[in-house]
C-alpha cells in the first residue's frame, strides 16, 4: 500500500498542488524554500492531523483573499490522499481491504483488475479527502470576527481568534460521504525525522517503535507487566527497612522545618516501574579497545546514523504488522559526504531488495545523495513566484525522461556529486569546457549579476552533450532557466579555400540546430554562440580583448612559452610587425607561427576587405593553438590576475546569455 498522489490546497506554500508518487523510495530535491517540508508535513498529517494550526495556512493565499473572499467564506486547507494497493483474492493475511473498505467506491472494487494475464489480481485505489476547516456551527462567531478587518495584520489576528473552532474532518474522496476520523488516521503509521533533530530526538522515535511492537504483541505485553509487578515487590521488599527510617526522622523533625504549620507532610513510596523508554538504552562500544560510553557522549552524526537505521529496521522486524511511511528531512544533515553515500545505499538497497510494507520521502539538499539516488526515483520541486498566486511546482524525472532513453542513461552515468548540484540551482548553465566553467562566476559579476546572489549552477557537459541535460529541465512545469554556453565551430579554413564572414555568420553548427529543433518551443531554454568570429570559447575570449593591447598581449603570453614572451612584449598585437620581424621569432616556434602567418596573408590577397577580421583572427587562432592542451591551466592564470580579470571583457555572446538568464 502506498500514497500514489497528494492533492493539496492552501497549506503552507502549497496553494493548488497536486503531486504523483511511486511506492518504495521516492526523492526530491529543489532549492530552500521550495516547498520540501511543507509537502512532508502534509504527508505527516495523514497519521496526526493535530499537529497543524492557523498559522499552516497559506499565507499568500489570506492575504491577496481576506478581503474580496474570507469576509464571506472561512479559509480551509484540503487535503487529498491517493491510495493504491495491490491484493490478491486468495490472500487471507492481508488487511489492506479492511483498512480502506471506508474510502473506495464500490465501482471500484469492480474496475481494479490489474494489468495481466492473472485475474486474481486487483489494485485497489482509495481516495481520503481531508478538510480543516471551521465548524458551521460557529460561522456567526467568525463572520463577527473578521467583519470591521480593514489590513490584512487586522485580519489574521482575528481569523487567529477562530482557530478554537476548527478542526479536520474525514471523506471518503471517492462517493464524498463522512468517514470517522480514527478509520483514516489508521491507515497508515507515519514517522517523520524532521531536518532539526539531534539525537536524542530521533532516539525517542526509536523507543517509541519498540514500545509499540510489544503492545501489538498481547503475549509480549502480559509478560512485561508481570515482571514489573514481581521486580517492584522485590524492590519495595528491599528497601523497605531505609524508607521507615527516614520516615521516622521526618516525623521527629517536621516541626524543625516548618512543615506542621502548613498541614504539609512528607508521604513516600517506591514505585518501581520498568518501561521500554527507560529499559531500552544504545550505547556505543569501541572496536578498538572495547570500552562502552554512553549515546550522548557519541558525535551528533553517528547517533543519527544509528537511530535512524534502527528505525527502518524496526519496520522489516514488524512486517506485515502495519502500513508504514517513513519521511526523512534532509538525512544529511550532522553527516560528511561519504557517510551520506551510504546511507543512501542503505535506503536504496532497502527500497530495491526488500519486501517491506513500507514508502520512503526522502528531502534532500545533498548532491552526494542524488548522485546515487536515481532518476527514477528522484522529483523536482520549486516555488513559482512568476504566477499569482504563486504556488510550488514539481516534475517527476522518471516522467520527464520516459520517451527519451539514451538522454536518461547519460545523465545517470553522468550525475555526478558536481553536476546533480544543478537539480538544486534556481539557474542552470551548461558549458562545453573547464575554461568556460572557471571563468563564468566572474563574467557574471562583471555583468552585474552576482553569482553569489544567486544559486546559479554551471555545469561543464563535457563536448556537445546538451541535449541530454537540457531534456531534464525543457518543458518542465519547474521552469527552471537553462542557459547553453556552446562553441561555434566554425572551420575558418584560411589561404585560398579562405572563408568569408557572410559565411561565418550564416553558419549555425549541428548540434545547435538540433537542440533548436528538439526543443522548439521550450521558452525556458535559450543557446549562444560566438559573435566575435571565433570559433571556440578562446577565441571569443581573445577577439573581443584584442583592442586592449595590454590585455591581449597578456592573454598571449599566458598561452605561449617563455621563449615567446620577449618577442610579444616588443611587437605586441600587431600583425604587420610579426610578419615583418618574423625571424626574431625563436626557432622551435617558428615552423608553426610562420604557416599560420603565411596562411593569413594568403587569405586577405584573397578577401582584402576583411584583412582587418583575418589580422585578429591569426592571435586568435595562435592563442587557441598554444592553449589547447592547457585550457584550465589558462583560465587559472586570468582568475589569479586581479588586473588582468578587471579589464578583461565579456564575450559578446555570454554577455547576451547573461542578460537573458537575469531577466
Amino acid at each position: 500500500m502506498y500514497i500514489s498522489q497528494i492533492k493539496i490546497s492552501n497549506f503552507r506554500n502549497l496553494y493548488q498542488f497536486t503531486m504523483d508518487f511511486h511506492d518504495g523510495l521516492n526523492v526530491i530535491v529543489g532549492a530552500n524554500n521550495a516547498g520540501k517540508t511543507g509537502l512532508l508535513k502534509a504527508i505527516d498529517l495523514l497519521s496526526e492531523p493535530g499537529k497543524v494550526s492557523i498559522e499552516d495556512f497559506n499565507k499568500n493565499d489570506l492575504g491577496s483573499n481576506f478581503d474580496s473572499k474570507y469576509k464571506e467564506v472561512s479559509p480551509e486547507i484540503v487535503i487529498e490522499y491517493h491510495i493504491k494497493h495491490d491484493i490478491s483474492e486468495d490472500d487471507t493475511t492481508d488487511e489492506s481491504i479492511i483498512k480502506l473498505l471506508s474510502f473506495i467506491g464500490m465501482d471500484e472494487i469492480v474496475s481494479s483488475k490489474c494489468a495481466g494475464d492473472d485475474p486474481t489480481k486487483y489494485t485497489l485505489s482509495a481516495c481520503v479527502k481531508a478538510r480543516y476547516a471551521l465548524d458551521p456551527k460557529h460561522i456567526t462567531e467568525y463572520l463577527q470576527a473578521v467583519s470591521t478587518t480593514t489590513t490584512f495584520e487586522e485580519f489574521y489576528s482575528a481569523f487567529t481568534i477562530c482557530q478554537k473552532y476548527y478542526s479536520w474532518t474525514y471523506t471518503n474522496g471517492v462517493s464524498d460521504t463522512i468517514v470517522d476520523s480514527k478509520e483514516a488516521t489508521k491507515i497508515f503509521r507515519v514517522d517523520f525525522i524532521e531536518a532539526e533533530r539531534n539525537s536524542e530526538a530521533v532516539y525517542s522515535e526509536t523507543k517509541r517503535e519498540i514500545e509499540s511492537f510489544l503492545k501489538s504483541d498481547p503475549t509480549g505485553a502480559l509478560k512485561l507487566q508481570k515482571i514489573q509487578q514481581e521486580l517492584s515487590q522485590k524492590m519495595k521488599e528491599a528497601i523497605d527497612p531505609v524508607l521507615g527510617k527516614i520516615s521516622g526522622l521526618v516525623e521527629h523533625e517536621k516541626n524543625d522545618i516548618g512543615l506542621s504549620k502548613g498541614n504539609v507532610a512528607i508521604s513516600q513510596d517506591l514505585r518501581p516501574s520498568t518501561t521500554i523508554s527507560g529499559a531500552y538504552v544504545i550505547d556505543v562500544k569501541d572496536t578498538k579497545f572495547g570500552y562502552v560510553v554512553p549515546l550522548s557522549h557519541n558525535g551528533l552524526g553517528y547517533n543519527n546514523l544509528i537511530n535512524m537505521y534502527m528505525l527502518v529496521k524496526l519496520v522489516e522486524i514488524q512486517k506485515g504488522k502495519d502500513f508504514r511511511i517513513l519521511c526523512l528531512e534532509e538525512p544529511e544533515a550532522h553527516l560528511h559526504p561519504a557517510m551520506q553515500y551510504k546511507l543512501f545505499k542503505f535506503l536504496k538497497k532497502l527500497d530495491e531488495e526488500d519486501d517491506l510494507n513500507q514508502q520512503i520521502f526522502v528531502t534532500t539538499h545533498s548532491s552526494n545523495i542524488t548522485a546515487v539516488a536515481g532518476l527514477d526515483n528522484m522529483y523536482m520541486l520549486a516555488y513559482d513566484r512568476d504566477i499569482f498566486p504563486v504556488d510550488c511546482r514539481q516534475q517527476s524525472l522518471k516522467k520527464q525522461f520516459e520517451n527519451d532513453e539514451p538522454a536518461k542513461k547519460h545523465m545517470m552515468k553522468f550525475l555526478d556529486v558536481t553536476r546533480s548540484d544543478m537539480l538544486f540551482a534556481d539557474k542552470v548553465i551548461l558549458v562545453e569546457g573547464i575554461a568556460e566553467k572557471l571563468l563564468l562566476p566572474k563574467f557574471l559579476e562583471k555583468c552585474g549579476y552576482p553569482y553569489e546572489d544567486e544559486h546559479i549552477s554551471i555545469v561543464e557537459v563535457g563536448g556537445k552533450n546538451f541535449a541530454y541535460f537540457v531534456r531534464a529541465f525543457a518543458n518542465n512545469p519547474v521552469k527552471k532557466k537553462v542557459l547553453c554556453v556552446t562553441d561555434g565551430d566554425f572551420v575558418w579554413k584560411l589561404g585560398n579555400s579562405a572563408k568569408t564572414l557572410a559565411e561565418y555568420k550564416a553558419h549555425i553548427p549541428t548540434h545547435v540546430s538540433d537542440l533548436n529543433l528538439t526543443f522548439a518551443g521550450a521558452t525556458n531554454v535559450k543557446t549562444v554562440i560566438q559573435k566575435s568570429y571565433g570559433s571556440t570559447f578562446e577565441d571569443d575570449l581573445f577577439m573581443c580583448n584584442i583592442g586592449n593591447s595590454k590585455v591581449s598581449k597578456t592573454l598571449l603570453k599566458l598561452a605561449l612559452p617563455i621563449s615567446l614572451h620577449t618577442f610579444i612584449s616588443k611587437y605586441g598585437i600587431s600583425f604587420e610587425k610579426w610578419d615583418r620581424n618574423r625571424t626574431e621569432i625563436p626557432t622551435k616556434s617558428q615552423e608553426k607561427i610562420f604557416r599560420i602567418l603565411d596562411l593569413v596573408k594568403e587569405s586577405i590577397v584573397l578577401y582584402p576587405d576583411e584583412s582587418r577580421m583575418y589580422k585578429g583572427l591569426f592571435f586568435a587562432k595562435l592563442f587557441y593553438a598554444y592553449a589547447e592542451n592547457k585550457k584550465g591551466d589558462i583560465a587559472l592564470g586570468i582568475l589569479v590576475d586581479e588586473e588582468l580579470m578587471g579589464a578583461l571583457k565579456v564575450p559578446p555572446y555570454i554577455k547576451e546569455g547573461i542578460k537573458w538568464l537575469s531577466t
